[in-house]
């Protein structure tokens, strides 16, 4: 006897059948993904340190424009002498123009070496540049802020005598209307590179202005000293006149 009829007959082969994956072709999926994973993780990377680069250099270059105009304020107008200074003159002038303007700054003592050896920053093309840490019969001055920056100043230039005859005689420091400021983003960790964690600015209280070192070379002169065959002190300068950004030239 025919209990039901009509209809479409039952598909048996899709009964109790389960859809997946095998383990081949999970292994297979998560190797492609490894793969594209370590071929963009690079440059995922490159970008984020370039950008937090940037962020910390603006701060500085904000802090240090900050120091100029307060120190001005509460100061007054620098005029700077034409005679010879000496260790206490440079260490009364960074205590009055500069020290108050940082947050909680601890300045390094004299006859140490911060970052251990005397030499510690690099130029883009492997040079040494040398003489970081407190000296102050130099003009230099080495601290750093709570957030891990580190600055070294060196206020003076160096004036080469001569006596009545033309003998050359000792050069004796004086001060520079034009302050130099090394400022190394990551303190004493590394690479303490120029144009990588180490940028160079000026900063004149006679102007009460901030200028990157290089501000008055030309931008081929800029682009030779910021590349891998140059030092790298004119970075900052590269940097601010390619609007904040590290274009593809850039030595990264």
């Amino acid at each position: 006897m025919k209990l039901w009829g009509g209809g479409a007959p039952e598909n048996k082969l899709l009964v109790g059948k389960k859809i997946g994956f095998t383990l081949a072709e999970v292994l297979i999926t998560l190797g492609i993904l490894g793969v594209v994973i370590a071929m963009t993780m690079p440059t995922v990377v490159g970008k984020y340190k370039k950008q937090a680069t940037i962020s910390q250099l603006k701060k500085a270059y904000t802090v240090l424009s900050q120091v100029v105009l307060r120190s001005q304020e509460d100061n007054g107008a620098v005029a700077f002498s034409s005679d010879a200074v000496d260790a206490s003159t440079v260490k009364k002038f960074f205590e009055q123009y500069w020290l108050p303007y940082f947050n909680s700054p601890t300045v390094s003592k004299e006859g140490t070496y911060p970052y251990g050896v005397d030499t510690p920053f690099l130029g883009l093309n492997g040079s040494l540049s040398g003489g970081v840490g407190t000296v102050y019969s130099g003009g230099r001055i080495y601290f750093t802020t709570m957030d891990g920056t580190a600055y070294f100043i060196n206020m003076m230039r160096w004036e080469t005598q001569y006596d009545e005859e033309g003998n050359q005689l000792p050069s004796i420091a004086k001060y520079s209307s034009a302050q130099s400021v090394q400022v190394d983003l990551n303190g004493i960790k590394p690479p303490n590179i120029f144009g990588k964690d180490v940028f160079v600015f000026q900063v004149f209280f006679d102007k009460n202005i901030v200028r990157p070192y290089g501000y008055d070379k030309t931008q081929a002169q800029i682009n030779s000293n910021c590349s891998l065959n140059g030092i790298g002190n004119y970075c900052a300068a590269k940097i601010i006149n390619d609007g904040w950004v590290m274009r593809n030239d850039y030595p990264w």
